[in-house]
């Protein structure tokens, strides 16, 4: 017989527990030459009168801030927080800077810094630089973020972080209005069914084939009420983006979360939405240094917890803790297991449509085995049209082996080894 989800997810749990993560026909533990940085700048504020504020990019900035700050050696956030992100993230504000263009620079200076001393001791440092905000395109075409005190445009973007960047990998993730001119020349935006691939074409006279370090996540919804979605304070693509990085979207149970992963698991989470509103258009693209680097890697030792939904259980289900804040969210397939990595010290709520189970993560490397969580009635209750969009066909499709499939083969993206499920032959 061969091995299955469950035996993927045993090892799993072997790993969370100190003892290593073991794959068939391998062994791979952490690597202790790699070390997480994280930058993150998130700005509710237009500066376009004609341009309404967002409501949840500084909530987005918190929750990336507390999933990447545990895994990182130091982790700067950028941003104003409201009232009500305060309430919900009690003792952040005092660990935040504003959003400016002399505040984001001096943190890129200092990270640097410490990226430099890794190299020269022979480590390969990762930076996350995070952008989460308004967005535009000036006349020109060139596109820009909107820090505090004024625009941060493409040219800055090349000139002041990826050019003196002493990051042995980037990984650039913008969930913005016009991301895409953000990151790349101007030029009109390719439309129609190829917009894959004449994206990648596009990209590949651009100047960013000369970073092969510096892989990219975009986001190029263009309406405000497309990309936030206030039942879970927290813009849609975030939301998404975040689901994967803790482990959702780990197709293959090696614990790691690839570009091709993250790609297929925001395809699938997205594809059940008709409501136009609800669409997005997204871009990724891993660094060409190394396809196959991981956006995300549970192997590496950081102050996470862990849970564990076993293989059996499945559907759509989500993750919330007793603030009200939704950590993850995904539609998972039966027979695969999934591991999902949480900020530890507090409690949880693992929800479903229908039922819920609270359990606590209460310190780092703890597992949690969802197959022995008691579970009650839950009631949800509608917010409208485009909630309800969201509500009953986000994530409604399943994401698993035979998904991720059928999608690296249509969109040519490097594909993880999958390993074999059980063998059901008689």
């Amino acid at each position: 017989m061969h091995l299955s989800y469950r035996l993927l997810a045993s090892h799993c749990v072997m790993l969370l527990l100190g003892a290593g993560w073991i794959l068939p026909g391998s062994a791979r533990a952490e690597d202790p030459q790699r070390t997480s940085y994280t930058l993150i700048v998130a700005n509710n504020a237009s500066l376009d009168p004609k341009q309404a504020d967002l409501r949840y990019a500084d909530d987005d900035g918190a929750r990336y801030y507390e999933l990447l700050a545990p895994q990182s050696q130091q982790a700067v956030l950028l941003s104003v927080l409201d009232a009500e992100t305060q309430e919900r993230h009690p003792g952040l504000a005092a660990r935040t800077r504003p959003p400016t263009r002399a505040a984001l620079l001096e943190a890129l200076q200092g990270l640097n810094a410490r990226m430099a001393a890794d190299k020269a001791a022979g480590r390969i440092p990762v930076l996350y630089f995070i952008f989460t905000g308004h967005g535009q395109r000036g006349a020109a075409g060139e596109g820009s973020v909107s820090l505090l005190d004024g625009p941060f445009s493409r040219t800055d973007l090349y000139k002041q972080v990826i050019a003196p960047s002493t990051a042995g990998l980037l990984h650039l993730i913008v969930d913005a209005c016009d991301s895409y001119f953000f990151v790349n020349s101007r030029g009109a935006l390719p439309v129609g069914p190829a917009l894959g691939a004449a994206v990648t074409q596009h990209l590949a006279a651009r100047e960013l084939e000369r970073y092969p370090h510096v892989g990219v996540v975009l986001s190029t919804s263009k309406a405000q009420e497309s990309h936030e979605w206030s039942a879970i304070s927290a813009g849609v693509f975030s939301h998404q983006v975040r689901s994967a990085l803790a482990g959702a979207a780990d197709v293959n149970a090696d614990g790691r979360v690839e570009y091709s992963e993250l790609m297929a698991f925001i395809a699938s989470a997205s594809q059940g939405v008709e409501d136009v509103r609800g669409r997005l258009d997204i871009f990724a693209r891993p660094p060409l240094l190394d396809r196959s680097a991981p956006l995300s890697d549970l192997a590496q030792k950081s102050g996470l917890g862990y849970l564990l939904i076993p293989e059996g259980q499945g559907g759509r289900m989500w993750v919330e803790d007793t603030r009200g804040v939704r950590l993850a969210e995904f539609h998972k397939e039966r027979e695969r297991a999934l591991v999902l990595g949480l900020p530890a010290g507090r409690g949880y709520y693992l929800r479903t449509p229908g039922q819920e189970a609270r359990f606590t993560v209460a310190q780092g490397r703890e597992v949690v085995d969802a197959g022995g969580l008691s579970w009650t009635a839950l009631s949800v209750a509608s917010r409208g049209a485009l909630e309800d969009a969201f509500r009953d066909h986000l994530f409604s499709v399943a994401f698993g082996p035979r998904f991720y499939s059928g999608y690296v083969a249509s969109t040519g993206a490097a594909p993880v080894t999958l390993y074999p499920g059980p063998d059901l032959s008689p």
